[in-house]
């Protein structure tokens, strides 16, 4: 299953000179609680009544992009391991590659990952990656359910050119 925050919709991120670092706490066993904030991708206004946790295979869209978004580094930080399922793993990416940011890790407590992979958005394509069209950045649960653990995820970029093609 495919899900997002409650409503959120696409955005037009930026700081200064365009920079900017998005973050987002999550807490999945508030998630399990507090199902009503979360909704699927299909139906991104209607909130879901329930959430059994995140299992493998499903889809929660951290951050939503504008195009001309350009990705320089990101990451995760797992703050506490689930508890139920010490083996659970998640990975970071988009789209085009569920695992362009991080791979599938182990969500053990004090983990930090932060990178782009060379084989997928790394080396080839200058250490960032550029996004063309609206998009969102993910994470992907793999191996067992995720219903207890918790996590800051962050993506560092910034704003290349806006919608209409003009420099920023």
């Amino acid at each position: 299953m495919e899900y997002q925050f409650l409503g959120e919709t696409n955005a037009l991120p930026y700081g200064v000179h365009g920079h900017v670092v998005l973050r987002r706490f999550v807490d999945f066993a508030d998630l399990v609680a507090n199902p009503q904030k979360l909704a699927t991708a299909a139906a991104p206004t209607v909130p879901l009544s329930a959430f059994a946790g995140f299992v493998s295979a499903d889809i929660l869209n951290m951050f939503h992009v504008p195009a001309g978004f350009v990705v320089k580094a990101a990451g995760f930080y797992n703050q506490t391991i689930d508890t139920l399922q010490p083996t659970a793993k998640i990975s970071m990416g988009d789209g085009t590659s569920a695992d362009g940011y991080a791979t599938a890790t182990v969500m053990t407590a004090g983990t930090a990952v932060q990178t782009i992979l060379s084989n997928d958005y790394g080396s080839s394509n200058m250490e960032s990656r550029v996004y063309l069209e609206v998009d969102t950045i993910d994470i992907t649960g793999s191996v067992q359910t995720i219903v207890d653990a918790a996590a800051h995820f962050w993506v560092m970029g910034f704003l290349g050119f806006n919608l209409l093609g003009a420099d920023v």
